[in-house]
């Protein structure tokens, strides 16, 4: 008899993170160029880099796959992952410095179980050092979001 190729998670991962290092490869050839003979490395050196090592560990990472049994994920591992996609989304509407403030208070508090008051020293150093260091002395334009432009605009 011959054994089927069960698709898990285990699988599915490398697979999904094989095809954004190929849209890192192909964007960073084809939109941004990859290396100018007389000025060196262009602005798609580095996403085509980075996507050649994701593609080269997403293919080991598929062939170990092949030779191992499905794993469970409790919810928990998942918080993460459920915390950056919220994080992004919320990126767009509320903007960048909003949602990670409203996310570091979440995560400490519920999920770490911290106390308010660690919860609020800790809020208070973490944004202390992100608008020290990156808005004012680096100045970088972190996202608006959606409200920000409508209530601008």
């Amino acid at each position: 008899m011959q054994k089927k190729m069960k698709i898990t998670s285990q699988l599915m991962i490398p697979v999904f993170i094989a095809v954004v290092a190929v849209l890192f490869i192909l964007f960073g050839y084809a939109k941004y160029g990859f290396w100018h003979p007389t000025k060196g490395p262009l602005s798609g050196f580095s996403p085509v880099i980075i996507g050649t090592v994701l593609l080269v560990m997403s293919v080991l990472a598929c062939i170990t796959s092949l030779k191992q049994e499905g794993t469970d994920y409790p919810l928990e591992n998942w918080y993460p992952a459920f915390g950056t996609v919220l994080i992004m989304l919320s990126t767009l509407v509320i903007g960048m410095l909003p949602s990670l403030a409203i996310f570091v208070v979440l995560w400490l508090k519920w999920y770490e179980k911290y106390s308010w008051k660690t919860t609020l020293m800790v809020f208070v150093i973490i944004m202390g050092i992100v608008l020290g260091a990156f808005v004012f002395w680096l100045g970088v334009p972190f996202p608006k979001g959606i409200i920000y432009d409508m209530i601008v605009n």
